[in-house]
């Protein structure tokens, strides 16, 4: 099935920025907040609406800190480890994300996901399809995947803010060189770090001066290169930073760079993301517990486009 574009969702990324987009006053019946329910359903509903693609897939974390990665860069998402070991997150949330779990597999929309990966591994995967890929995130780590064939759809300032990204927006957004695709934005976060995922970066190399590096050198490899090499045009101050750091860099690119490892990736539905059997009465059940009604309708509705002509 590769009649038109295979939209991938990241999922968890889109109902976090649901919960705290939308007001936590919209609740159920029962008192308990739905605001995440509420703005996942109508963000999907929107995106479903607007660039009608041939299939849908929620990418899902089946492991959001896989010990790979922890074992590369040990502060990897550290600060955000709870007392329990899971991941910190409003108490309000975990329900809702139960029930919008529920939503997908009543309403037949595909959910993927890999043992040991998170969720943007298998974006990766699914992005690497020879077919048009649409990624929808909040995350600027997914970058890197936009190509000839995929375009990352930003939702990260909020979705009437949304741009989508080619690799000549990567490029002309960041100050990047420009290639057939966004690969080297990878190198750019290993570069200049994100206190969100716990990297820290290269001591004294700033967005600004990542940029200038990536385009005179090429990529990070390249970078490493010319700080070994006494004969490059590289300063003494950036030569000793990247020199300082050379064991951060060695392991956060196996941290940052998707699509390096070979995940069996497993679905729950199509998984070319047609749309499946929709349960009717569990979502009846579903828009009568959460009080969401509305905002299932819309996206049940909209998911009309994935169905097999």
């Amino acid at each position: 099935m590769d009649d038109g574009p295979l939209m991938v969702l990241d999922s968890a990324g889109l109902w976090f920025r649901a919960f705290h987009s939308v007001p936590e006053k919209i609740t159920g019946p029962d008192g308990a907040a739905a605001n995440a329910v509420r703005g996942f359903c109508d963000m999907t509903a929107v995106l479903l609406e607007e660039y009608r693609p041939a299939g849908l897939i929620a990418a899902l974390d089946r492991d959001w800190r896989p010990d790979w990665r922890v074992e590369l860069v040990p502060s990897y998402k550290e600060h955000r480890v709870g007392a329990d070991g899971e991941e910190e997150a409003p108490d309000s949330l975990a329900p809702q994300v139960e029930s919008i779990g529920a939503i997908l597999a009543a309403s037949g929309i595909s959910r993927a996901g890999a043992a040991g990966a998170e969720a943007d591994d298998v974006i990766a995967s699914l992005a690497a399809r020879e077919r048009e890929v649409l990624v929808v995130t909040g995350d600027r780590d997914l970058f890197q995947l936009a190509s000839p064939t995929t375009t990352v759809v930003y939702v990260g300032a909020g979705m009437r803010k949304r741009l989508a990204y080619t690799p000549e927006v990567v490029a002309e957004r960041f100050d990047l060189p420009v290639g057939a695709d966004a690969a080297v934005y990878a190198d750019y976060a290993v570069l200049v770090g994100d206190a969100s995922d716990g990297l820290p970066g290269v001591a004294g190399i700033g967005a600004k001066t990542a940029a200038t590096l990536l385009r005179r050198y090429g990529d990070l490899d390249g970078i490493v290169t010319a700080a070994a090499d006494p004969g490059s045009d590289l300063t003494p101050r950036r030569r000793s930073a990247v020199a300082d750091a050379a064991d951060y860099l060695t392991a956060a690119r196996g941290v940052v760079r998707l699509g390096g490892r070979d995940f069996a990736v497993e679905f729950d539905g199509d998984p070319d993301g047609r749309r499946g059997p929709v349960d009717r009465d569990g979502l009846d059940a579903l828009a009568e517990a959460t009080g969401q009604g509305r905002a299932i309708r819309r996206l049940v509705e909209a998911t009309a486009v994935l169905d097999v002509d």
